[in-house]
């Protein structure tokens, strides 16, 4: 947890006729300012609209703020097109996509500290690895760097395909190739030279991408099979499991030890171990169309889901139990699309 802990001297009173002092402590933690200890939900917005916003949520669920960069930052816009945000130290980095910046605040009260834009073509992910932020590009399909603590830009590196979702394991970048049901790669890029080492072919379908333990997972969902990939990061060889029966898998989240999917209006869990995909849902939710699932998470046990509304008003935020009970319903911005625990 990233709280700052204050030992607090505990010094026993005379009790009865006697007395005696106790050098016991107790840790206790202290937030490190407001939107600490909770989950930020990305609000993407209406696109060709500066309307993208970030809301927050308590981990008790007790607190619930709206538009916090706004707040924060005397009514400033975040910008067009909220497409994704990566944590480094106390920062926070927003990429937004139509408007080709990346906003960096501080994550815990979240006051503006910069405004990244150069060379940024219609950005994507990003993710921080040894003091550099790497940022995909969907139009220049290349990965752009930039000091994380300076913001100056580094350089690029060309991936010449698809660049989405990025996540870092064992000292290397691995790049998901693919969007809207279509890819089947991944590229892993060295950073210490900045060139593509290798593409892993997966299957088509490429939709989310994970780091738990040093491995990579990638799922990807088709109309003939679901299939769950597992990189071994240090030979980046890969063991896989698939469905047939349970097709078109998307939204992969890992929590603890489980990785948990969805599929239609269904919620899914397997172990981190499975050798089969699980193919019975924990529950369904109210069916929306495209808005369902439009953003999706589990932390701590809680299943964060998004509805978009059709992009017609407030995004839907539920938090449910892993059984599907109803913990808390909020309306947030415009487009609710991801959740990131901010702990």
């Amino acid at each position: 947890m990233k709280l700052k802990h204050v030992f607090l001297g505990i010094f026993a009173s005379t009790v009865l006729l006697a007395s005696c002092s106790n050098d016991d402590t107790v840790e206790k933690d202290v937030p490190l300012g407001a939107y600490d200890n909770g989950v930020l939900v990305l609000n993407e917005g209406n696109f060709g609209t500066p309307n993208a916003s970030v809301s927050y949520i308590s981990n008790d669920l007790a607190v619930f703020m709206e538009d916090v960069f706004g707040t924060e930052n005397e009514a400033k816009e975040l910008g067009d097109v909220g497409q994704s945000l990566s944590f480094y130290e106390d920062k926070a980095f927003i990429v937004l996509n139509a408007s080709n910046v990346v906003q960096v605040v501080d994550r815990y009260t979240f006051k503006s500290l910069a405004t990244i834009t150069e060379n940024l073509k219609n950005p994507r992910y990003s993710v921080v690895l040894e003091g550099k932020l790497y940022v995909t590009n969907s139009i220049s399909k290349a990965v752009t760097i930039y000091d994380a603590k300076t913001y100056a830009y580094l350089g690029s590196i060309a991936i010449n395909k698809t660049s989405e979702k990025i996540v870092s394991a064992n000292g290397k970048l691995y790049i998901m190739n693919g969007a809207y049901g279509s890819g089947s790669t991944v590229t892993v890029v060295n950073p210490q030279s900045n060139n593509a080492m290798s593409v892993i072919t997966v299957e088509n379908g490429i939709n989310s991408i994970e780091e738990k333990n040093g491995s990579v997972y990638v799922l990807c969902g088709n109309t003939v099979k679901s299939k769950l990939f597992k990189i071994d990061t240090k030979t980046d060889t890969t063991t896989s499991i698939e469905s047939t029966t349970l097709t078109k898998a998307l939204n992969m989240d890992i929590d603890g030890d489980k990785i948990y999917y969805t599929k239609g209006t269904g919620v899914y869990a397997m172990a981190l171990n499975a050798t089969t995909f699980s193919e019975t849902p924990l529950f369904s939710v109210t069916d929306n169309s495209w808005s369902t699932f439009y953003g999706f998470g589990v932390i701590d046990g809680k299943v964060y889901s998004a509805d978009a509304n059709g992009f017609t008003g407030a995004g839907i935020v539920k938090v449910l139990s892993t059984t599907g009970t109803e913990l808390k319903t909020v309306a947030v911005g415009m487009g609710p699309n991801g959740f990131y625990s901010n702990n």
